[in-house]
């Protein structure tokens, strides 16, 4: 009787959402302390990791509705926002994480550009989640504010209007020949805060970066592909000792999730993307990035399923992360939700590649794929329910 009451309660009679479910519990529960340890740090280049775990855990409050949920990532995002330092620029004074840089344009030590833009995107998100749903929206509504006027004044007051001028040079082919994923985390921050606030300025950020990146767009089988072949081979190597960069010219997969998360928010905000560019997206996972196997589900290196080296990752599929952006094409594809839910299966009956040791030692990885994978189930069922009253 119990096994039924939680089957049909906790995992809404569902057997997959319920072991999802319990594995997202579990693995939270293990990395309480941890997160809890990284939110009171105060600094990007470890927010810039926690973002994983926190959006790992907005995706698992929206696929089960659970408040209880919602408030563990207030509290992290609060202590987040209270440990963010005063600084001035210009005389102007501003708050951000440490470290301060001093840089080769500029005496004035100043927040790391990189590490805030990821870090934000999770405070941001908080706030456009919280003001979707009219209960969350009612009683959370004021704290969805203040987590929207602290990314606001932080990326997009100071980064954007202050430093940048408003302009996104990343999107400028005559500076940044190449697709630069720091303007994909500025416009996950904008389109976040467009969709809490209704920001015109957000919009227009969201849909210039938005924009540019669909101008790099290719068909490859039923998939996309981007940056094709016109990456340097040997570049990016991040200056890691041992980084051989970029050997198959394409974009690598881990960095690429931030672009099916990019597609994904544009989509769901309804600024730009339709539902067949979604699954054009998911089949790029499941035709090229994964490797077919249903028992030991890997991932390639490369996003055209090459396997050759990226950086000090040299193993075949070491470098196939998918946790934090490629797992949300689940949403949009029931092929690519079995890969996710056979991809945590394996994980928890204890099989071992270089991709499933990738994905489950990484920073939020396994809260990351139990999360985004409960969203997975409910963005499926909102389209099943769109499909059925077409009909």
């Amino acid at each position: 009787a119990a096994g039924l009451l939680a089957l049909g309660v906790y995992g809404r009679g569902s057997p997959s959402f319920l072991l999802c479910r319990l594995a997202f519990d579990y693995y939270l529960a293990r990395d309480t302390p941890e997160i809890e340890a990284q939110v009171r740090t105060g600094l990007s280049n470890v927010y810039y990791f926690t973002s994983y775990y926190l959006n790992g855990m907005l995706s698992a409050a929206e696929g089960t509705g659970s408040e209880r949920l919602l408030r563990r990532v207030m509290r992290n995002l609060d202590a987040m926002i209270a440990a963010a330092e005063p600084f001035e620029d210009g005389g102007r004074p501003c708050r951000g994480w440490k470290p301060f840089y001093v840089t080769a344009d500029s005496s004035v030590a100043r927040p790391s550009l990189h590490f805030t833009f990821q870090a934000a995107v999770p405070v941001g998100r908080a706030a456009a989640v919280i003001m979707s749903r009219p209960r969350w929206r009612a009683k959370y509504g004021a704290d969805a504010r203040r987590y929207a006027a602290f990314a606001d004044e932080l990326v997009i007051q100071y980064w954007y209007r202050a430093r940048m001028r408003e302009r996104i040079a990343w999107i400028d082919p005559d500076h940044f020949p190449l697709w630069n994923d720091n303007a994909s985390n500025l416009a996950l921050v904008a389109v976040f805060l467009y969709q809490a606030t209704g920001d015109p300025v957000c919009k227009d950020i969201g849909l210039r970066v938005g924009r540019a990146f669909q101008a790099k767009l290719a068909p490859a089988g039923n998939g996309w592909i981007w940056e094709d072949h016109t990456i340097p081979v040997g570049s990016d190597t991040d200056n890691t000792p041992g980084s051989v960069g970029n050997q198959e010219g394409v974009p690598d997969v881990s960095h690429a999730n931030r672009e099916a998360f990019l597609m994904l928010a544009l989509h769901e905000t309804g600024l730009m993307f339709g539902r067949a560019d979604l699954e054009r997206m998911a089949a790029t996972f499941t035709d090229f990035v994964w490797n077919r196997s249903e028992d030991f589900p890997g991932f390639a290196n490369y996003i055209n399923g090459s396997d050759k080296p990226y950086r000090v990752y040299k193993e075949p599929g070491l470098n196939g992360s998918v946790y934090h952006g490629w797992v949300l094409m689940g949403g949009y594809s029931s092929r690519a939700q079995r890969v996710v839910l056979r991809t945590i299966a394996a994980l928890a009956r204890g099989r071992r590649n270089p991709s499933l040791e990738r994905n489950a030692t990484s920073y939020g990885g396994k809260v990351g794929l139990c999360g985004h994978a409960l969203r997975n189930f409910h963005r499926l069922r909102l389209a099943r329910a769109k499909d059925a009253r077409r009909e």
